[in-house]
């Protein structure tokens, strides 16, 4: 008995679809992997931009993948990253964002160390060398900064120590600027501050060096009666 040209078009078919393989576009599987970097903006903000990357190469993944009439396959890959890249972003960026505004203890102000002291430098009064206006007016105040400290030997128990604003200066051999440096005393009753080559903060009460004249190789124009230290929590 012969076969009819549409029982052999139909089996033909048959045997396609069942080795049939669809590819997976390449936009598919970069969603995916940068949802798994973006696990990473859980830790540091540094990696929120992985999550909006992701994305966006997410939707465009899916509007390929849509608009293949069946040519592609990965639709769940896209998915999985879109959730990942979403979750991430919205929890990274509340949990950084939460941790910024509470790092600065009650009744301190934030001052950036290199935008509001040490670019200030100098200024000419009157023919004199003088601390620059803005400076001066956080002369007094209960202030909240963060920088590098500078090694003297020591790793245990410092009541006193140069902060500097960057690591550069601290170490790489540098001297560092006057104005770069903040002079930190640790009074009794705080707990001493411990060596640490990465970012820390410090809160306290901020001045600036009552004669000019009296400050040298690593004598600080600044200083700073500190009430609280610990390891910086953010990078800014």
């Amino acid at each position: 008995m012969s076969r009819t040209v549409e029982q052999m078009t139909a089996e033909t078919s048959g045997a396609r679809n069942e080795f049939d393989y669809r590819p997976v576009p390449p936009l598919a599987a970069v969603t995916a992997v940068l949802g798994f970097i973006s696990l990473l903006a859980l830790i540091t903000e540094f990696a929120l931009p992985f999550a909006i990357l992701g994305l966006v190469l997410g939707i465009l993944a899916k509007r390929q993948i849509s608009r293949s009439n069946g040519e592609y396959s990965g639709i769940w890959l896209v998915r999985g990253g879109l959730t990942l890249c979403a979750l991430c972003l919205c929890c990274g960026s509340a949990f950084h964002a939460y941790v910024y505004a509470t790092e600065v203890p009650e009744g301190y102000e934030r001052v950036s160390f290199v935008v509001d002291i040490s670019k200030k430098g100098f200024t000419q009064i009157e023919g004199q060398q003088d601390f620059h206006p803005d400076v001066k007016a956080l002369d007094g105040k209960k202030i909240f900064l963060k920088g590098y400290m500078y090694p003297d030997g020591r790793a245990e128990g410092l009541r006193q120590f140069i902060l500097c604003k960057d690591s550069g200066e601290c170490c790489f051999g540098g001297k560092p600027a006057l104005t770069d440096m903040i002079f930190v005393n640790i009074p009794d009753g705080v707990p001493p501050a411990r060596y640490y080559d990465g970012l820390v903060a410090v809160a306290g009460d901020f001045m600036v060096a009552p004669d000019l004249r009296r400050a040298g190789e690593l004598k600080p124009a600044y200083r700073i009666d500190a009430s609280h230290f610990e390891l910086a929590r953010k990078l800014y």
